[in-house]
């Protein structure tokens, strides 16, 4: 799968072989969904026009404020362990299930509650958040992708969930054609997270693994809470400050806002599978590493940093731009609207890039304090700008302050004791000439 030239640079190197044909799997993965997705999700929002479009990502938003409590920040800690003592896998993958479903299910319910409380007669919106909250259930077991991610495995998550996707994607073209409402539109989502959770246990078991054989132990769940608390509060100031803005939108203004709004971060947030492809693919790599070698694991972190600048410079300057045409020839005059939010919301990859970068550090460096205390720093900028730009600007100043309040989050490690050497990585990584000799070595490899 890979060109001549780098297969003969990564001969006979066993882990970055595992590592460069897991980022092939999960690129073919998010670039197949960025073709399919664009073309379906484009054909979706002009059927359902502004104002539809808008309620449908605002529930869809609205849920997304619960999600911290569905994944309880277990993820990367999961995943870790499971690298570092694969003999406690089933206690690690079976605890983190059921930790997720108990989650899952507070999640949905103060969810509801939530909606019934803020829009009593709201009938359409409650209904769309409580599709949306159920789909918790079936992502819980998502906890699969962590034991494929930690033997570096991804392919048979993109199976699953490529499956799923395009299974979903003929039924949404479908909706359109029989003319079908809001409502189905939220279940053919739904739809494709089940199926898509029911392709992981598939795959799961054709390596010759059991779900059965999992354990909930209660001594594994205390551990891992203990450590995933702080990427659990993290979480939810991650999705307030990357989510609030939709909210706020709706709720201070009209959910016609969010329809423009969203159709502009679509945009940008179609591109951020990159970073957490390169951070799946990468953090087996950076913890052994770290444990092995601390020079090799500060030149390959600077490495990582590079690419994620490189990649999120060229978004940021091709979407903003080029904003106007993308949004005319993709969304037609009704999105005009979404064209000077693009321009804007694109340089928020920059931070955003960098951001998971960064991550990964923490987690390694057992920090994950860290993460909560510039995300929250992230979510209370980000809250006080949508409340001052908002108003004022409407989808344009809720798309200033998401990218002023990503960028406080992610610079905000210079505070931090032992990591503004970070920010200088980061910093360094943004310099062009070091993008170039990466590029003169490939030429010359």
């Amino acid at each position: 799968m890979h060109p001549d030239w780098l297969r003969k640079r990564i001969a006979g190197r066993e882990h970055l072989e595992k590592v460069i044909g897991n980022i092939t799997w999960l690129s073919i993965d998010k670039v197949f969904r960025l073709g399919v997705g664009l073309f379906v999700g484009v054909w979706v929002a002009r059927y359902l026009g502004v104002e539809r479009f808008g309620q449908l990502n605002f529930a869809q938003a609205f849920v997304v404020l619960f999600s911290p409590l569905a994944l309880l920040g277990l993820d990367s800690i999961a995943i870790r362990d499971i690298v570092r003592e694969p003999n406690r896998r089933n206690a690690t993958l079976g605890t983190s299930l059921g930790l997720r479903l108990g989650g899952s299910a507070t999640a949905i319910v103060l969810a509801i509650a939530t909606m019934f409380i803020l829009r009593p007669e709201d009938r359409l919106m409650q209904w769309l958040v409580v599709i949306a909250g159920v789909a918790f259930l079936f992502q819980a077991f998502d906890v699969i992708d962590f034991w494929f991610q930690a033997q570096v495995q991804s392919k048979f998550v993109v199976f699953a969930r490529n499956a799923a996707f395009l299974c979903f994607a003929a039924v949404k073209v479908g909706l359109i054609l029989m003319k079908a409402t809001l409502l189905a539109f939220a279940l053919a989502a739904l739809g494709e997270i089940i199926l898509g959770s029911v392709g992981l246990v598939f795959f799961y078991s054709r390596q010759h693994h059991r779900i059965r054989d999992w354990q909930m132990d209660f001594q594994r769940g205390k551990e891992l809470l203990r450590e995933s608390w702080p990427l659990f509060l993290a979480g939810i100031s991650i999705v307030i400050y990357m989510r609030i803005d939709q909210v706020m939108l709706g709720y201070i203004l009209n959910d016609a806002h969010v329809g423009i709004y969203s159709v502009a971060i679509k945009l940008v947030e179609i591109w951020y599978f990159i970073p957490t492809t390169l951070a799946s693919s990468f953090f087996p790599s950076l913890i052994l590493a770290r444990s092995n070698n601390a020079e090799v694991y500060l030149k390959r972190l600077q490495i990582f940093y590079d690419m994620m600048s490189a990649i999120a410079v060229v978004i940021a300057v091709g979407m903003s731009l080029f904003s106007e045409s993308i949004i005319g020839l993709l969304y037609g005059k009704e999105y005009a609207g979404a064209a000077p939010v693009l321009s804007i919301y694109a340089w928020a990859s920059i931070p955003v890039f960098l951001g998971v970068a960064s991550g990964q550090h923490l987690i390694i460096e057992n920090r994950s304090r860290v993460s909560l205390y510039r995300t929250l720093a992230g979510g209370v900028v980000n809250i006080l700008l949508n409340l001052i730009l908002i108003p004022r600007y409407g989808a344009g100043g809720a798309a200033t302050a998401s990218l002023i309040s990503y960028t406080v989050a992610t610079l905000s490690l210079v505070f931090f004791k032992g990591l503004p050497r970070q920010v200088n990585m980061m910093f360094a990584s943004l310099n062009p000439i070091r993008w170039l000799r990466y590029v003169e070595r490939l030429k010359s490899a």
